[in-house]
């Protein structure tokens, strides 16, 4: 849609120009050309480094909307706003790409001069492991006001994060809302199904044979309860929670 905009509006700037050249009127011409150079300074450009970022973890977002409820807009902007695209310190030192402290975290951990408080952050083996403890960090006590909204509510949910205190920054959600509208990253939540909904695909689709059922099956049970293991060890309880009050 941008792109058809702008070939559209590059037409009709040619038709002007060519029209005051026609007649000679060159004084025209410099004002408008003027003026055009100044509209394209002043659009966004995209960052590369965002766009590959989001390319990345893009699946890994709309995979925990579909499990968390967490919009795979918020995830992505958090991600690329708490980590700079995964160019952080906590970022490469730790895999933590959503700048989540210890709490009661009992796996390893990096520390990094926050505010010169030197506070202790949550260190994980890969990226995909710090995205997951996002999703259940989020699915706590404190957060569970944002779980009552619709969960395609990019702008409910960036002013809730501030309110229920995940970050102290008074703009944060102004942030976080223009990563997702410049990048566009509000098309993802139209990507997911409801659980209910993944959990009866198998069961409705008659052509899908039995062993890829099965498989599929195999594959959620055993990717959720390697999930409750790495919780279970990092806070070092006996059951798995997600509560981070």
């Amino acid at each position: 849609m941008v792109i058809f905009f702008s070939v559209m509006l590059f037409k009709i700037f040619c038709k002007i120009i060519k029209y005051f050249v026609k007649y000679k009127r060159l004084v025209p011409i410099c004002i408008i050309f003027g003026v055009a150079l100044a509209c394209l300074g002043q659009q966004p450009r995209l960052n590369a480094a965002y766009l590959e970022y989001i390319d990345r973890y893009k699946d890994v977002a709309i995979r925990h909307h579909t499990e968390f409820g967490v919009p795979a807009s918020i995830t992505l902007a958090q991600g690329l706003l708490e980590s700079r695209a995964g160019r952080s310190y906590l970022a490469t030192q730790g895999n933590n790409h959503f700048g989540i402290k210890c709490h009661r975290w009992a796996g390893e951990h990096v520390e990094w001069d926050d505010t010169l408080k030197h506070d202790c952050y949550r260190k994980y083996a890969s990226a995909e492991d710090s995205f997951e403890d996002h999703a259940r960090f989020l699915c706590g006590r404190r957060y569970q006001p944002l779980h009552q909204l619709d969960s395609t509510d990019y702008k409910g949910w960036a002013a809730g994060l501030r309110q229920c205190g995940y970050a102290e920054d008074p703009a944060y959600p102004e942030k976080l809302i223009a990563l997702i509208e410049q990048y566009e990253l509000q098309r993802y939540d139209v990507c997911w199904q409801p659980d209910d909904t993944l959990a009866n695909a198998s069961a409705d689709n008659d052509d899908l044979p039995d062993q890829e059922e099965e498989q599929a099956a195999a594959e959620r049970e055993r990717r959720q309860a390697a999930t409750a293991q790495r919780v279970k060890n990092a806070f070092g309880l006996g059951a798995a929670s997600p509560d981070n009050d």
